[in-house]
């Protein structure tokens, strides 16, 4: 499954895959604010005061917690990637079912 699309509806994120079917409804609450971020291939990134929730998102598992004065403010997802800035250094984080690692870096 690949995450095409999320749609928030009040409480609820509704998760699409690649055919624009409906897969998942993932209620907001159980992952404290659960401001949506952005997505990857199949996990969320959700905001929640000063954590990152990254959920998986056909089974709604919380996959891993990244708190922002670890990682830095949220960039971009994209594939199995997601991207944070910190300071002046960006650093790259892949996504896999286990868990978050980071891969790379670089100053900017």
């Amino acid at each position: 499954m690949t995450v095409s699309d999320v749609q928030h509806d009040s409480s609820t994120y509704t998760v699409y895959d690649e055919n624009s079917q409906e897969v998942k409804r993932l209620y907001a609450s159980n992952y404290g604010n659960g401001d949506l971020c952005g997505f990857g291939t199949d996990f969320l990134v959700l905001e929640d005061g000063d954590r990152y929730v990254i959920v998986n998102a056909e089974s709604g598992d919380e996959i891993a917690q990244l708190y922002r004065s670890n990682v830095g403010r949220f960039k971009h997802a994209n594939g199995r990637l997601v991207v944070f800035k910190d300071g002046s250094k960006l650093v790259v984080y892949e996504v896999g079912s286990s868990g978050v690692s980071e891969i790379s870096s670089r100053w900017m």
